[in-house]
């Protein structure tokens, strides 16, 4: 921090920005936004942030709201008094917790902690959240779903056509219901055996095109699997090659290798079941407008199902997102105790410990286990619903289509095309339900596959980016330095220059 600058705000702007590897510097900032001595306005600290490239969102917090925050900081609380300072973390404590500041203004630099009394005394709630806006295609953002994204557009003329195929297979599922639907209505009540032949040979027709277009669809979706595979792979590679030795010191080969090995499953997951689900879904699109054509109260029926699952599925979806973050939670700290137990294992040898740490263990294995169970509980209970509804659809749509053709209002065929069309319509829904479990095992696997391409590489490691031009003079003024522990200083008020060159 640069303590002959006044505004507390941008210094600690730029401090995050160069905490997520933006480098910027506080007189840059002033230069260029033509700031005065006074403190800039929330207003105006948003839209400094986004310009820098930073994502800012202001919001009030209680005491225990900022304790409770998790993955936030480095985030920019603001003083009654216009000082800002830069909130690092909070640490819990049995007497209560304490947050962690950095003051640009203050006399000493470095992490001062500040009870409750003493923070709340200046602060009122007023906290700016801060984090790194990445591009679509930046290598540097941090390791998710979203970093599969740009390798699986390197293929999009892939993907495109196998929308296409996906597109005209849905068309060609149109020709069994009609079939069905000329057969039961024309051809048994006339007896016109030409025109079954006729039929038949058509049907067959559409099912080779149907069959021909799934290969199609399988084998573009092989090639541009492996592609997108062997880019993966070897960018993942490459970053676990380019660690530094000391996490692989500090982590066993294990624990390496599994989280390496769940790029599989990842991939898997976006180009397969996720992929072709939303393929399905948008037979939705030729489907629907047909199922009105053939008999609107019917379609009404099968759309109030549709909306029901809907609902379901967006019913279900926060708490399994709250029961999916304490499996993490959960899975976190009995994969810590794991490692720290391997790597401390001389030390739990030495020390006897062996009896408390099965005990930790035990508790820790409980509580995922049963975090577990909860989070499949949300599964089970979302599909046996969506099932249940599924089976129940058909039954009504012929309950009610009886009806309708006793009434003479639709005929016999209709029902039965009418029937088969409606499973293609709720079938994407069933499936979506179906994607919540295996979502859970592609998020844990992104999360483990995450602690090795979250680390930063040797090449990055203390890379500064585009730093202030420096003029090279050096000049140390009344410097004094004491080791830990000394009763003397080793420097006291010590002077002396450097020039340039």
């Amino acid at each position: 921090m640069d303590a002959k600058f006044p505004h507390a705000a941008i210094q600690c702007l730029t401090a995050i920005a160069q905490h997520h590897g933006i480098q910027i510097h506080p007189e840059r900032v002033i230069h260029e936004y033509a700031l005065a001595d006074e403190e800039p306005a929330d207003s105006l600290l948003l839209h400094i942030a986004s310009e820098i490239g930073l994502k800012a969102r202001s919001d009030r917090l209680s005491w225990d709201g900022l304790c409770a925050q998790q993955g936030v900081f480095p985030l920019l609380a603001r003083f009654q008094d216009g000082v800002s300072v830069i909130v690092v973390g909070v640490q819990p404590g049995e007497g209560g917790a304490r947050v962690a500041v950095v003051d640009p203004l203050a006399a000493t630099a470095g992490v001062q902690l500040y009870e409750r009394e003493a923070f709340c005394a200046r602060w009122q709630g007023a906290v700016v959240f801060l984090k790194r806006s990445y591009a679509l295609s930046d290598p540097h953002q941090p390791f998710g779903l979203r970093w599969f994204i740009p390798e699986i557009l390197k293929q999009k003329t892939a993907f495109r056509d196998m929308a296409l195929a996906a597109v005209a297979m849905h068309v060609l599922a149109l020709a069994a219901p009609m079939f069905f639907q000329l057969v039961i209505d024309k051809v048994l009540v006339h007896r016109t055996m030409s025109t079954l032949s006729v039929l038949a040979a058509g049907v067959v027709i559409a099912l080779v095109f149907d069959a021909v277009f799934g290969y199609v669809r399988q084998l573009l979706m092989l090639a541009a699997t492996n592609k997108i595979d062997m880019r993966l792979t070897r960018r993942t590679f490459g970053h676990l090659l380019s660690l530094p030795i000391d996490y692989f010191e500090t982590t066993t080969a294990g624990v390496i290798t599994r989280h390496m090995q769940q790029l599989e499953s990842i991939r898997h997951f976006l180009t397969g079941r996720l992929f072709f689900t939303a393929l399905d879904t948008t037979a939705l699109l030729i489907f629907l407008p047909l199922l009105f054509a053939y008999s609107f109260k019917l379609a009404l029926i099968v759309l109030g199902f549709t909306l029901v699952l809907a609902g379901i599925i967006a019913a279900l979806l926060p708490t399994y997102r709250r029961r999916l973050d304490a499996l993490y939670s959960a899975e976190g700290k009995r994969q810590a105790l794991l490692v720290e137990t391997i790597h401390g294992m001389r030390t739990v040898k030495a020390l006897a410990i062996e009896p408390m740490q099965r005990r930790m263990w035990d508790q820790l294995s409980a509580e995922a286990i049963t975090t577990h169970f909860r989070v499949g509980q949300i599964s089970i209970s979302g599909g046996t619903i969506t099932d249940f509804l599924g089976k129940l659809l058909p039954v009504t749509i012929i309950v009610v289509g009886a009806q309708d053709v006793f009434d003479q209002t639709i005929t016999a065929g209709v029902l039965i095309a009418f029937q088969m069309l409606s499973g293609r319509v709720v079938q994407p829904l069933i499936q979506i339900v179906g994607l919540i479990n295996e979502y859970q095992q592609t998020a844990l696997s992104v999360r483990m596959l995450g602690e090795v391409m979250n680390r930063p590489s040797e090449g990055r490691l203390g890379a500064g980016g585009v730093r202030p031009q420096l003029k090279g003079d050096i000049a140390f003024e009344d410097v004094t330095f004491r080791y830990p522990g000394a009763s003397i200083n080793a420097l006291d008020r010590a002077r002396f220059r450097i020039p340039a060159g």
